[in-house]
């Protein structure tokens, strides 16, 4: 009798490890796998990680606006919630705007890729906020404030400003077009001239968490730096001049019974906490355009735009905007 050999059932070495049971059936464990957080884009977890962040710290300043919790540090008024209203607008620049503005830059290569030491990451994060600074400050002032009536009109700076920065999530309450310039862009493009920040998470969601709160307390109309500081140095307060404030120092330094390491802490968290620059920078828009909470604030100080160095500029920002009104008479 004739005698054949054994049936061979290789594998391609691709299918090795697969279920090959029934070719239209993806195990419990694969189909699990593959929907899993990890399996995301880089760039679509660190959105998310964002969106985190933002919505939950959104929510929190929410509750003190509700149930008027620390209303000594609440220094811009708010007559009644806005979050409901301001929400949509938020939530359409975020998915809209800001999510496919993050995955191309993947998909490019332009960030969220590469690898990371642990010396490039210490460096990354300062090169990251002078880089932000920077693009910020470039578009702020001179594309949404420049003055520049057109502009001004064209990208509707003003939806954002019509908030008066008194809740919260109005920090990316603002037309499509401002947004992409005053939060994608100063994000995205210094993430690009680093070198993309590496393909870790732990970078991108450090850095993306950190801006979303921080945008959230500049825009909450809360200044928690006012239990560290002189009463008379408060947003609201009777202007003083410079003899004035000196005067009052001096009598305060008499007065001062605190220890050195308790007047080095207080001053440090009066500094750190100090949300005078972009609450100013609402009420009167030719100044601070990039100083703020967590701001190394240099090229305000460098251009004299800081909110506290703005009386120098009154003059010229006026002339600007009567020569600008009398040639669109």
């Amino acid at each position: 009798m004739a005698t054949f050999p054994p049936l061979r059932m290789d594998l391609p070495r691709h299918l090795v490890g697969m279920n090959v049971t029934s070719p239209n059936v993806t195990s419990p464990s694969a189909a699990h796998q593959s929907l899993s957080f990890s399996s995301l884009p880089l760039s679509v977890q660190t959105w998310a990680v964002q969106m985190l962040a933002f919505h939950a710290f959104g929510l929190l300043f929410e509750a003190l606006d509700h149930f008027h919790v620390l209303p000594s540090a609440k220094v811009r008024s708010l007559r009644k919630s806005q979050y409901m209203h301001l929400l949509p607008n938020v939530l359409r620049n975020q998915v809209f705007v800001l999510l496919p503005f993050m995955w191309v830059m993947e998909v490019l290569g332009l960030a969220f890729v590469g690898s990371l030491s642990p010396l490039r990451f210490m460096l990354n994060l300062p090169l990251m906020a002078l880089g932000h600074e920077l693009v910020q400050y470039i578009g702020h002032r001179y594309l949404l404030h420049a003055p520049n009536v057109f502009l001004m009109k064209l990208f509707r700076h003003s939806v954002h400003h019509s908030t008066r920065a008194n809740s919260a999530i109005s920090a990316c309450y603002m037309s499509p077009v401002d947004f992409f310039i005053e939060i994608g862009c100063p994000y995205l493009l210094p993430l690009a001239a680093v070198g993309g920040g590496g393909g870790g998470a732990f970078f991108h969601f450090l850095v993306a968490g950190a801006g979303a709160v921080g945008g959230l307390y500049e825009h909450s109309g809360y200044d928690f730096a006012t239990a560290f500081r002189p009463a008379f140095e408060n947003l609201g307060e009777k202007p003083m001049s410079d003899s004035e404030k000196k005067a009052a120092y001096d009598a305060l330094a008499l007065d001062d019974g605190r220890g050195p390491l308790t007047r080095f802490v207080t001053n440090w968290l009066a500094d750190f906490l100090d949300n005078r620059a972009h609450l100013e920078h609402h009420m009167r828009g030719y100044v601070s355009f990039s100083d703020g909470f967590g701001s190394p604030s240099i090229l305000d100080t460098l251009l004299r735009t800081r909110w506290n160095l703005s009386e120098r500029r009154r003059a010229d920002v006026e002339r600007e905007w009567a020569r600008q009104h009398s040639q669109h008479q």
